[in-house]
């Protein structure tokens, strides 16, 4: 049974709520620990036994007691309501006893914000005249330019992308569907990587699927393979900074609010179900804003002049 459910659940993540391949090993890793915990205790993965309050209420006791961070506690609280949830809606289960144990909030980190000038230095060094490096250009761009999700853009398919229209169709979390524009150059690129590059590749293996990002096999590209490159672009910038998808997706945000984007219209963009989600990057962009203001306005050249002098007050001079 315990098989059957962790597959189950693992088909409900992936098909149902579209998670993205990383999350989906991090729940199920959550739900086997859970089921080990209660092993150790000598209680059974049986719908009673799952049913009890207790039993979570113990198993969050057990985890604080392993030291561990509770940002790692509050996710796998996260990853057992879902669990739950699941159980509910297709196994008849009643309530979700994780429902009642407190999420604390952990205070959010600031994006890692790539620079404007590191993106041009990173398309700039790329030789388009060789094949695998045309297409790593188009996975920088994409990200850069259209916001994606790594996940969102390994899924993107030949049809996903309408010519005549300059629009992506994004398949986002929760099988939830946005289109989002395309700058001509991008098209204009897309256009002859996928006549003459992707063709040629595909051609050597005799492969047919329709997903736009292959490797040099002609298998399409998959998440770890995006990162491998990322990370090798990013030792050619001048800060050797590490970059990583979900950066440039936080600088496609970043960029758009300080050119004076509506929140709304971000939000929409990303993908986010919650304006509080898109919310996180207005401090970015208000902390870019305030150091422009401290750098040009005049009244803040104040501290660099000499203070006026009191009357009656003697002068150093």
């Amino acid at each position: 049974m315990i098989l059957q459910l962790i597959k189950q659940f693992e088909a409900f993540l992936t098909i149902e709520r579209n998670y993205s391949p990383l999350t989906i090993k991090n729940y199920l890793h959550d739900v086997k620990d859970f089921q080990t915990f209660l092993t150790s205790k000598k209680i059974s993965f049986e719908r009673e036994s799952l049913s009890q309050e207790k039993h979570a209420r113990s198993f969050v006791s057990y985890l604080s007691a392993q030291k561990l961070k509770n940002i790692s506690i509050m996710r796998k609280i996260s990853a057992l309501r879902t669990f739950y949830n699941f159980l509910i809606e297709r196994h008849g289960f009643i309530n979700n006893i994780f429902k009642a144990i407190p999420i604390k909030k952990i205070p959010k980190k600031l994006p890692k914000i790539i620079s404007e000038e590191d993106i041009q230095t990173l398309l700039d060094s790329i030789d388009l005249s060789k094949d695998l490096a045309y297409r790593n250009y188009l996975i920088l761009d994409l990200l850069y330019s259209c916001g994606l999700r790594v996940s969102e853009l390994i899924k993107l398919k030949i049809e996903d992308i309408y010519f005549s229209n300059a629009q992506l169709l994004i398949y986002g979390k929760g099988r939830k569907v946005r289109y989002l524009p395309v700058h001509e150059s991008l098209l204009s690129m897309l256009k002859h990587y996928i006549a003459n590059i992707r063709a040629k590749i595909m051609s050597k293996k005799a492969l047919k699927h329709n997903f736009l990002l292959v490797n040099y096999q002609g298998t399409p590209l998959t998440e770890r393979g995006v990162r491998m490159i990322l990370n090798e672009l990013s030792l050619k910038t001048t800060n050797k900074i590490k970059l990583y998808p979900h950066m440039l997706r936080h600088a496609f945000a970043t960029i758009l609010l300080n050119n004076g984007a509506d929140l709304r219209v971000v939000q929409e963009l990303l993908g986010h179900n919650s304006l509080k989600t898109t919310q996180i990057y207005t401090f970015v962009s208000n902390n870019v804003l305030k150091n422009k203001f401290i750098s040009n306005h005049p009244r803040n050249t104040y501290k660099k002049k000499k203070k006026p002098q009191k009357k009656g007050e003697l002068s150093n001079e």
